[in-house]
């Protein structure tokens, strides 16, 4: 089978009238133009000092691979650009498309095939422009789509990135990055190929390798309807942990490694499985020397053996009398519930990927194939994750010049021990002459090394924006605080920085000096079918719930954002003021968080163990995929989200539905004292103006919006 199959870019384009490129195959000139493109501003192929070499060629990579049993790319023709060591790890191939594509809501994936002589990431770049913005050039950066796992060296690899955006964005070029890695330790430039590039909605790729296998396809749906595995649990010293497997599309192996379950060495953990149906099996495995599989080792009598990677299991042996995981007979095969488990002593601070599979009655990890019992035919499924296994500190340390980054005291960082877990607060504190833009926060463990390492993550970096910031500090979530931190500064020379205008969801403002920005805009927020109404709590130590009516006029319904898509929000209340944010527990407390309570609290004198960052998620469980619409939830907590408990605004940590969806929707932009309150006439030519649903446009037609805080006819 000729793997170079065409998806068509048109069909995942909406509305169906916008042209679109179809696809990119080098066969022919299906490109407008080729060259190369860095991200970073200085790189000398920016500034001129160097230029790119690239190049279609012959595809003298047509071999047949012995683990597929065919050639994974037999197309006649490839692209090949030298990866320069003097460029950033977001150098690539530019390759500007004949036609352009939208940016939408809805999320669709570019497929690349990518040939590497060595290990790493992969990374596609969309440049393009917002078509309300007409100065805009089609040459800003839109979306950064990164591999969240390793890809292999020396074979062609179907490279598969999520994308999505807020729709009204045409894309003019791609810049495939081959190379996500940093050049620092390269000592020769290296020749990466590149070929197909589509854009579809199937998230697979065409072809699979890799590490931790299955029996099966990692892609196959599963054929039981009566049986199916919801989520797991795992409890340890960390709390309650829950992570619920998705059921669209449902699959037998669900990789959640973009997930983490967190607990110590040496401390007992209690696995669990949410699962619909009877008679089969628990197990649980932990790659303890992280060498990409998982070794089932077992005795002859049914016990674990030495070095072993299985964890635990609820029934193992003849078919008739098995044990359990603690060596005790079991006679009621009818069991699934694994024993409590000892994470491993000698297990070392990092990354650990951890294996849940539900299966009759087999040991190997991979799932029992049949043709007796097999998994897929009795309805199990398999999930991956990450294990952080970490003690009760983080190693935070500065790297920086022209400034220092430093705690909230004043204290260098410098192998600064932090609580695991908890918020971390910092100072910049730039040299005479500086500024900063921002903070890069490196998170994770083997910081030094390779970010992925037989497909399991070790680190990630975050970008922290300046307007962030509140008088020269900001609180790093407890999301980042997770492992060995590395901050980098972000420093500049005095007076060159530029406020960025980064992705929101809503309108946001701008806090200063404790005080709102004037042109504020305020929103309603109503949670459930009901439509209860969330407001300050004032004095009370929880938001109560009892109100279906907002009032735009009453301040304790107002509500407004700061903060972007990356980041998260911060969220205040017009009546609470500027100086108190709101704010909840991480802990989920009393039933899946019903206990844990959002309240306005003190900016940058949080409660210990509280976040104020929030983000969102589309929600249609109210009949409408408006962007008003949403679940919210807490940064690096994306299981709790808010909930109406018991007619008190809380949490529902395990779950997500109508009663989680928020309704949130414009209510005024206020310029000083004046808000909207009537309409005026019309106005010719305006050049700022708001919609009705708060949102700025650039290029409005005749209608109704928003003006100087006033409902107003706009006649441009």
């Amino acid at each position: 089978m000729k793997l170079k199959k065409i998806f068509s870019f048109a069909a995942m384009l909406l509305p169906a009238v916008v042209t679109a490129q179809t696809t990119v195959t080098f066969e022919e000139q299906d490109y407008k133009a080729l060259g190369v493109y860095d991200t970073w501003e200085a790189s000398p192929f920016r500034t001129g000092k160097l230029s790119g070499n690239y190049a279609v060629i012959d595809n003298h990579l047509t071999y047949v691979d012995e683990q597929i049993g065919e050639a994974p790319n037999a197309s006649s023709k490839i692209l090949a650009v030298q990866r320069s060591r003097f460029g950033s790890n977001t150098f690539g191939v530019r390759v500007d498309l004949n036609e352009t594509f939208e940016l939408t809501p809805e999320t669709k994936y570019i497929h690349v095939m990518v040939y590497r002589p060595y290990g790493g990431r992969v990374m596609v770049v969309g440049l393009g422009k917002r078509r309300e913005r007409n100065g805009q050039t089609p040459d800003v950066e839109q979306f950064w789509a990164m591999s969240t796992s390793n890809i292999g060296a020396d074979k062609w690899q179907d490279v598969v990135l999520p994308i999505k955006g807020n729709g009204g964005i045409d894309i003019y070029s791609l810049v495939v990055v081959p190379d996500c890695e940093s050049p620092h330790n390269y000592t020769e430039d290296a020749v990466c190929y590149i070929d197909n590039i589509e854009v579809n909605d199937n998230p697979t790729s065409k072809f699979i390798y890799g590490y931790y296998p299955v029996s099966f396809d990692k892609d196959k749906l599963a054929t039981r309807t009566d049986r199916r595995l919801n989520g797991i649990r795992l409890t340890s010293g960390d709390g309650a942990q829950v992570v619920n497997v998705s059921s669209n599309p449902r699959t037998v192996y669900t990789d959640l490694t973009n997930k983490e379950l967190r607990a110590r060495a040496g401390e007992k953990v209690t696995p669990a499985f949410n699962y619909a149906g009877s008679w089969m099996h628990g197990y649980v495995y932990i790659d303890r020397g992280n060498d990409g599989k998982f070794n089932a080792l077992m005795n002859d009598d049914f016990t674990i053996a030495e070095g072993s990677d299985v964890m635990a299991f609820s029934f193992y042996g003849d078919s008739n009398t098995g044990k359990n995981s603690t060596g005790a007979t079991v006679t009621n095969r009818n069991v699934l519930t694994t024993p409590a488990f000892n994470i491993p002593e000698e297990l070392q601070p990092g990354y650990y990927r951890i294996r849940f599979k539900v299966d009759w009655n087999y040991i190997d990890a991979a799932g029992n194939p049949g043709p007796q019992n097999s998994i897929i035919d009795n309805g199990g499924a398999i999930v991956d994750l990450r294990l952080n296994v970490h003690g009760d500190y983080c190693n935070v340390n500065d790297a920086n010049r022209n400034g220092e980054v430093l705690a909230a005291d004043g204290t260098k960082l410098v192998k600064y021990q932090a609580p695991f877990g908890e918020p971390f607060t910092i100072k910049m504190n730039p040299e005479q002459g500086f500024e900063y833009a921002g903070i890069i926060v490196k998170y994770g463990y083997n910081l030094g090394g390779d970010s992925v390492v037989h497909d399991n993550l070790q680190w990630q970096k975050v970008r922290i924006s300046r307007e962030l910031f509140v008088d020269d500090t900001y609180t790093i979530p407890a999301e980042y605080m997770c492992g060995d931190v590395e901050i980098e500064g972000l420093f500049i020379e005095k007076g060159t920085y530029t406020p960025e205008e980064p992705e929101t969801r809503y309108e946001v403002t701008t806090v200063t000096d404790g005080n709102f920005a004037d042109g504020t805009t305020w929103y309603t927020i109503q949670i459930g079918q009901q439509g209860y109404v969330i407001s300050d709590n004032g004095a009370a130590n929880h938001i109560a719930l009892n109100n279906t009516t907002p009032d735009i006029e009453n301040p304790a319904h107002l509500w407004c954002f700061t903060g972007n898509e990356e980041a998260g929000y911060r969220i205040y209340n017009m009546q609470a003021g500027a100086t108190k944010v709101l704010a909840a527990p991480t802990e989920m407390k009393g039933s899946t968080g019903a206990a844990s309570f959002p309240t306005m609290q003190p900016v940058g004198n949080l409660p210990s163990g509280y976040t104020d960052l929030w983000k969102f998620a589309d929600s249609g469980d109210l009949g409408s995929n408006d962007v008003s619409n949403a679940y919210m939830y807490q940064v690096g907590y994306e299981a709790n989200k808010v909930n109406n408990r018991d007619s008190k605004l809380a949490f529902w940590s395990t779950g997500a539905d109508a009663g989680s969806t928020l309704q949130i929707n414009f209510a005024k932009v206020t310029s000083g004292s004046t808000a909207i309150t009537e309409v005026e006439d019309a106005v010719d030519g305006v050049s700022v103006v708001y919609d009705l649903q708060g949102r700025r446009i650039t290029s409005p037609v005749k209608g109704l919006y928003i003006v100087n805080g006033k409902k107003t006819f706009v006649n441009p």
